[in-house]
């Protein structure tokens, strides 16, 4: 899996997913477990589901003194903190916090296609 990718679609796609799901933009109280429904199929249902799908799944990550994947993610990618500014919140120097990020990116990924095979979304992180 590639890191790179799901930087992209955290800051390119993820927003987009939320002005389309929900009409507003992304934003730190939007980041909550959302039931993902699987009886409409029509296009602007799948986007509801893949939206839903991966607020669910950064709401659900670790968020340990050791694995602060979910205040990473939602710090970094959905508030756009800067790196120097989540470093003193989480208690990581510069290269462990890069270091944690992309650990948290591939947790993220990997948990979501989980969830995405569970709901049989076609949408996966390669």
């Amino acid at each position: 899996m590639n890191a790179k990718e799901i930087k992209n679609f955290l800051n390119q796609d993820y927003p987009k997913l939320a002005l389309l799901a929900t009409g507003r933009c992304l934003s730190e109280s939007s980041v909550k477990p959302i039931k993902v429904n699987t009886s409409e199929k029509d296009g602007f249902a799948y986007y509801q589901n893949v939206y839903a799908l991966v607020s669910t799944t950064i709401a659900k990550l670790e968020n340990t003194a050791v694995h602060p994947y979910r205040t990473l993610i939602i710090e970094h990618y959905v508030k756009h903190t800067r790196l120097k500014d989540i470093e003193p919140l989480i208690g990581f120097k510069h290269t462990a916090t890069c270091k944690r990020i992309n650990e948290a990116l591939l947790c993220f990924a990997n948990e979501y296609n989980k969830q995405a095979d569970r709901y049989n979304l076609e949408f996966r992180f390669q």
